[in-house]
């Protein structure tokens, strides 16, 4: 599968959730680029599917609001076909998407967006684009969520970036990808790679997206990009 470009169609697996959810998510994907293509109660059935006939592009799991379940479901999918995984949570939670993103999913939406909201985030991923909830931005911006990092020092950890880095952090809340921030500030594509890996090493963090949230916390934001509604 290539995750560049989003093809006619794509397969789509729904795993977890009520049997009536996962209709209802189905319904949703009518007159959309994506097809269900099977259903699975649990992770556990669809790793099985999987290992004889893989087919999805992209795999929704419905999450069930336990942190550690849905992390070890979505490495458990993730590690037996080449799909992307959007988790689905019916509320909010900081340390069930953190350990989402850990293990590599695609996204982590509230399982009460919209058709378009879902439909436009399904294709998000599919390029290779991480989602989240934009509530979960603007509670962190507003400190309605713990932090649950390594709860260092994040003034210190400011004055370690240097300004060329600064900089993209602050492009990066905006949801920037690394082109734009290149022609943006006047660099290399290349040398924006380099800068983002090296304040994710500074800051702690995982990728660019948990980087994004982590400057949103401690308000080093320009305008927050809202990926979902």
């Amino acid at each position: 599968m290539r995750w560049g470009r989003v093809m006619s169609q794509a397969p789509l697996y729904i795993v977890g959730g009520t049997g009536l959810f996962r209709r209802g998510l189905c319904s949703f994907l009518e007159d959309t680029p994506f097809r269900l293509a099977a259903e699975f109660d649990n992770a556990q059935a669809c790793v099985g599917a999987l290992s004889k006939a893989p087919e999805a592009e992209i795999i929704v799991y419905v999450s069930n609001g336990d942190p550690e379940a849905s992390s070890a479901a979505v490495d458990a999918l993730m590690s037996c076909a080449d799909a992307r995984v959007l988790v689905l949570s019916g509320e909010l939670s900081v340390d069930e998407l953190g350990a989402c993103l850990r293990v590599g999913a695609g996204g982590y939406l509230l399982s009460n967006i919209s058709k378009e909201v879902l439909t436009h985030s399904l294709r998000l991923i599919l390029l290779g684009e991480t989602v989240f909830p934009s509530q979960l931005a603007t509670a962190w911006a507003t400190g309605q969520l713990r932090q649950t990092g390594n709860g260092g020092d994040t003034s210190r950890a400011l004055e370690v970036l240097t300004n060329r880095e600064t900089e993209i952090l602050g492009c990066l809340t905006e949801g920037s990808p690394n082109k734009m921030i290149a022609r943006q500030l006047g660099i290399t594509e290349a040398t924006v790679k380099i800068h983002v890996k090296s304040l994710i090493r500074k800051i702690g963090v995982q990728n660019r997206t948990q980087a994004a949230l982590w400057a949103i916390q401690v308000g080093h934001v320009k305008n927050p990009v809202d990926l979902a509604a």
